[in-house]
Order: C-alpha cells, then structure tokens, then sequence
C-alpha cells in the first residue's frame, strides 16, 4: 500500500516567494524553536524549480567538519572554493542558485558570510538557526551578528490558520472567521460548533509540525501527544549541547539541571490561582541569579514566554513593566497539554475539564498572540484585583480575560470604571462562546484569538 502524503503550508512559504521575488532582497535568516518545521519549509521552497535549479545545503549539526570551511575569507568565490575540497559540488548557476545554510548557529562565521555577501547578486543565501537567541551558546566565541545585513523571519510553530490548511481548508472557509471577527457578527451556530471542535483539536496536538502531520494521517490525537512529549525529551536533551571554539561540549551539570527543574515548574505555577512563576523555586546549586539565567536560556530558545506584571495597565504598557513579576507559558499549547497527564486530551475534546482549564485556556491565548508577534502582559495587585493579559491593540490597552464558558470580570469592571487610576481600558472576552458584541465589550470565541494581532513574525524588507 502506497504511504500517505501530507504537505504542509506554512506562512514562512509566502515570505520566502515575496522575499526572493524582491530585486533588493538580503540574505534570509529563519530563525526559531526546533522541531518547528524550518528545514522543511526551505527545503520545499529551495527544490522547487521555479526558484531554483541549484541548491547548496551545509548542516552545521550533522557535519561539523564544515565548519573550518569559512575560518578564513567569507566572501563567496573563497568560500565555494574551500568547499570544493569537502563536497562534490554541482555546476552553480548564477541566478539561479541558493546557498542554504542549516543549523548556523553553530558556525558562527558562516552566519557572518552573509554580511560579507550581502551585496552578491550570482547566488541567493538563506540560513536558518534554532538557538541564535542564546547569549553564549557557543561559549568564548565573539564573532560579530550579521546585523541589519539579513531579512529576517522569526518561525514559530503551527497555529491554528496553519492547522487548518493542514486539515484541508482553504482560505475561503477559513476566511468565514476572519469576516465574523472583523464586522462583528456570529456565525452560524453549525460552522461556531465546528470550528470550536477543530480548536479543541488544535489544543490536544499542540502546533509541532510532526505531530500535526501524524494527527492528520491517522486521527489519533493520543499518538500524536506521544510525538509531542518526544520532542519535548528531545529539547530537553539539547539543554546540555553548549559548547566551546574547541568544539567540546563545555556546560555545567548544575546548570542544565537548573534548567531542566525550570522547564518542569511551568505546569505547577500556571495551576495556581494567581499563576506567577517564583524564580526561587527553581531547583539546582549555582549562582546567585541561577534561577534567572535557567529561564532566560528557556526564553532565548523560544520554549518560553515570560508575561510580565504591570504597574498600571495603561499605554504606553512597555513603560509600566514590573520586571521581577511575570507568569511563565509554554509557546506552544502542545508543549503544556503533553507535560499533564494522560486524560487531559479527552477533557478537552469533551469540554469538560476540570480546575485546570484556566491554565489551559490561558496558554492557548498566550500561545495564539505570541505565534503573531504580539507582545503580552497582564495585571495583578496584592489586594486581589488581576487582568489574566493586557495588550495593546490599535493604541489601545486592551483588557483580555479568558475563561471556559462564563466567568467573573470583576477586576476589569473595576479597572474600567476608574481610568483616572487605571487609565483608560477596553475590554474583549475569550470564551467558547459565539461572537457577541454588546456595550462596547466584545467577546470572542478562542479559536477567533489570533485576530487580535496582525499577522507579524517578521521583519520587513527593505
């Protein structure tokens, strides 16, 4: 019997077409978690003839004996000569080739190439790294940042527009939602309880692209969760891969047991009541600020988001961060749901989780507006008043409560009834609900939350 096939569409395939299309374009950088699908979404666009005829592809993980390839000169000629000695090298053909440079982060030179050839109009360049965020991943090495020489594009894992496409919509169905979303109308009640189904769907296999190709060929959510904790294993594995120039693993048994023990603390906090992370918790000898770096490395590798209190929920909210308070989240709903027990999937898809379905309804919006570039805070006071997230939406400081079905606003009725202390808020619900709009409140379904932010993982062009 012939295997079945899955493609995936992603939305790095539309920046990539726009991106080598534009006569001025840089070198590309893909950047983002592991496991989140970058070398596939290249390797699919490279090998399309369209683009290319030519294609070049260095690993830096699996072939570390290319690395003293770019030891000397960086410029192209220097660089396809040294690799003539390593590799069997097809005939380049200008315009028609592309370098593609995989795992740069552990040859930081080659990233600096592409300053060096950014003004190269024979090839095209695209590299992609998975922890080019991690101060000191490569330890005692000083080789300088491509800066402002590359276009950028930061690749999360598949949220719920990607899982869609994966399921076989099109934009024409999906675009039903956007349309509610925007002229403030529900759908139906057949196309709100199937999309919510899908959502549900979503939440239990989490966005990694392994996983959803697996749901999507076999329709068993468990065995993909299965995927969802290997990969999770194998992240975990990769705390202790720093290294020094010498190419000898250099890292600190303490420290990657800090990280491992900070990793592990998310579920716990996120299941209470007020769901602040407390760094001095985090288990392992070390350093005064052990606990912090532990995070930091998490955050930088993008397993993380840190979601910091605010003084006051106004605009301009990044002026009004607390730095040493914030709420830890998994950036990806996959990641949370897999470090809960067995069960949780079949409460999702029931609707009937227990206490623990404000923690995963948080993470699921956490998750859903990180994956657009959006940048997200909450609000809490010690007399009991807290915001689950503030945002800002259109210049606007937007209160975001979310919860399961109904719930208390309370605080925010507070907040918004006194804008001469709080200063002036809106106020949007996520529930499983129909879209409804009354007041000046909206309230939103969750598989509606990703149209809060404008699509924006990237940088632009120019």
């Amino acid at each position: 019997m012939e295997e079945k096939k899955l493609e995936l569409n992603r939305h790095v395939d539309k920046w990539l077409y726009e991106w080598k299309n534009n006569p001025n374009h840089k070198p590309a950088l893909i950047k983002g978690i592991r496991q989140s699908g970058k070398t596939y979404s290249i390797n699919k666009f490279v090998h399309n003839k369209n683009n290319y005829k030519v294609v070049v592809y260095l690993n830096f993980w699996d072939n570390p004996d290319l690395i003293d390839v770019f030891d000397d000169k960086l410029d192209i000629d220097s660089i396809i000569k040294e690799l003539s000695i390593k590799l069997p090298l097809p005939d380049l053909i200008e315009g028609k080739t592309v370098f593609f440079f995989d795992e740069v982060q552990d040859c930081p030179r080659a990233l600096l190439s592409l300053k060096t050839n950014i003004n190269e109009k024979r090839y095209d360049f695209i590299a992609s790294g998975s922890y080019l965020g991690v101060k000191g991943y490569i330890v005692g090495d000083d080789t300088p940042k491509p800066v402002g020489s590359v276009d950028e594009f930061d690749m999360r894992t598949m949220d719920f527009e990607e899982f869609l496409w994966a399921k076989g919509y099109k934009n024409e169905q999906i675009n039903f939602i956007r349309e509610a979303f925007e002229h403030k109308t529900p759908l139906s009640n057949s196309m709100h309880n199937a999309f919510t189904k899908l959502f549900r769907e979503y939440l239990c296999v989490g966005g990694f692209p392994e996983a959803v190709k697996n749901y999507i060929l076999t329709n068993n959510i468990y065995s993909s969760l299965q995927i969802t904790r290997r990969i999770t294993k194998d992240l975990q594995d990769d705390f202790g891969r720093r290294r020094g120039k010498d190419n000898k693993p250099l890292f600190n048994a303490n420290e990657v047991a800090r990280i491992r023990s900070a990793f592990s603390l998310v579920p716990s906090f996120l299941g209470k009541e007020n769901k602040r992370y407390i760094v001095s918790k985090i288990e392992g000898k070390g350093a005064k600020d052990s606990g912090k770096d532990a995070l930091d490395y998490l955050k930088d590798t993008g397993i993380i988001l840190k979601v910091h209190n605010l003084e006051v929920p106004s605009t301009p909210l990044l002026v009004n961060v607390i730095q040493n308070q914030f709420k830890v989240f998994t950036s990806d709903i996959g990641l949370l749901v897999g470090m809960l027990e067995d069960g949780v999937t079949d409460a999702i898809m029931s609707g009937n989780l227990g206490m623990g379905k404000g923690m995963i309804y948080e993470g699921l919006v956490a998750e859903a507006l990180h994956k657009r570039g959006g940048n997200l805070f909450y609000f809490a006071k010690e007399s009991g008043l807290e915001l689950d997230f503030v945002v800002n939406i259109n210049g606007d400081s937007t209160i975001l409560e979310v919860k399961a079905v109904d719930g208390n606003d309370k605080s925010a009725k507070t907040v918004m009834k006194h804008p001469d202390h709080y200063g002036k808020t809106k106020l949007i619900h996520i529930k499983e609900s129909n879209l409804g709009y009354a007041d000046g409140v909206l309230t939103i379904p969750h598989y509606m939350t990703h149209l809060l932010f404008e699509w924006s993982p990237t940088f632009p062009i120019k």
